[in-house]
């Protein structure tokens, strides 16, 4: 055998990477040098896992592994060949989705920049100037005059707010996603302080049960549950003490959350409706562009689970969603 301090180098290379399966890229190389050293024959060696067998085309003789056991080999060129041309193919897919991904999110980052700053500034000028009209000259300008600049301050104002919203909801759930080990309890709490004002003013009582640890990204989980307990609290009943209570539940393959309040109620016959962006589902003049739902939703989904809600008998709505759990790939076990 030629060159045989450098093949059994090339070789040894190959079997621990396959042992430990920290190969990757780095076979395709180790190959063709294989190839090179034995005038570009095919050769085999084959190594079983627990739940499958990796093997490597090798030439039909016997060799000598580390340990110094028979290892039996036989020439299949043109299976070394397909495999080679596989990996190739299914690396070339891997690399035009990453470029894909990356344009995505280009792209993202320009319409959160054009609604930030294009849309958003012209808006806040035609803001200031109704409002400095109105401070300045509201003596001297009829009630019907007082009255139009009042529309246009207020149109734009909430104009202002649905962009803002609109910005959430591309931002919601982003796929930079970052996952870490999170205390749904201090999510809650943290979602306590930022609606502290909305608390104190509506007196609203949020109770908690059996609340899990999970894998997710915090500031996903701090809009979800701030979006439904905060729309518990919008929507209570008048005259009413707005009662929210959290709870959550570990399943197989998923956890199960759960955000009942004693509201005004939700119709079964909304379910689709109501996750949509824009929607606004009931008469009352309260503050919002009907896209906190529609948010949730989609950052529901983007952890592969589903949201959805049940009307209460004794009056108010359940708000039910899952989050699949992290799945880590299980090392192989060699036999």
């Amino acid at each position: 055998m030629k060159d045989s301090e450098e093949f059994s180098s090339v070789l040894g290379q190959i079997r621990e990477g396959l042992e430990t399966q920290n190969m990757g890229a780095g076979l395709l190389p180790l190959l063709d040098q294989l190839g090179e050293l034995w005038d570009r024959q095919a050769f085999r060696i084959e190594r079983t896992l627990k739940d499958k067998s990796i093997a490597i085309n090798l030439l039909n003789r016997t060799i000598e592994d580390l340990q110094g056991q028979q290892s039996y080999i036989e020439k299949t060129n043109e299976q070394l060949s397909y495999q080679k041309k596989l990996l190739e193919a299914q690396s070339q897919v891997l690399q035009e989705n990453v470029r894909e991904l990356e344009l995505s999110n280009h792209e993202l980052e320009q319409f959160s920049h054009i609604v930030s700053h294009d849309l958003r500034s012209p808006l806040r000028t035609i803001t200031s100037y109704a409002q400095l009209l109105h401070r300045r000259y509201f003596q001297q300008l009829s009630d019907e005059a007082d009255e139009f600049l009042d529309y246009i301050t207020s149109g734009a104002i909430r104009m202002d707010q649905v962009l803002q919203d609109l910005l959430k909801f591309t931002q919601a759930g982003s796929r930079d996603n970052l996952k870490l080990k999170v205390d749904i309890a201090e999510i809650i709490e943290m979602v306590r302080f930022d609606l502290q004002q909305e608390i104190a003013v509506s007196n609203a009582c949020i109770s908690v049960g059996n609340l899990p640890h999970i894998e997710a990204n915090p500031s996903d989980m701090i809009r979800l549950f701030q979006n439904l307990i905060s729309n518990a609290i919008k929507f209570c009943r008048p005259g009413s003490r707005p009662e929210i209570f959290v709870s959550g539940r570990v399943e197989k393959d998923c956890w199960q959350f759960s955000v009942a309040d004693n509201g005004i109620g939700l119709q079964e016959y909304y379910q689709e409706k109501a996750f949509m962006p824009f929607q606004r589902l009931t008469d009352m003049e309260l503050p919002g562009t009907g896209m906190g739902l529609a948010i949730c939703k989609k950052i529901v989904e983007l952890n592969n689970g589903r949201i959805w809600y049940k009307p209460r008998p004794e009056g108010g709505t359940v708000f039910y969603f899952t989050l699949q759990k992290a799945k880590l790939p299980a090392e192989p076990e060699l036999v």
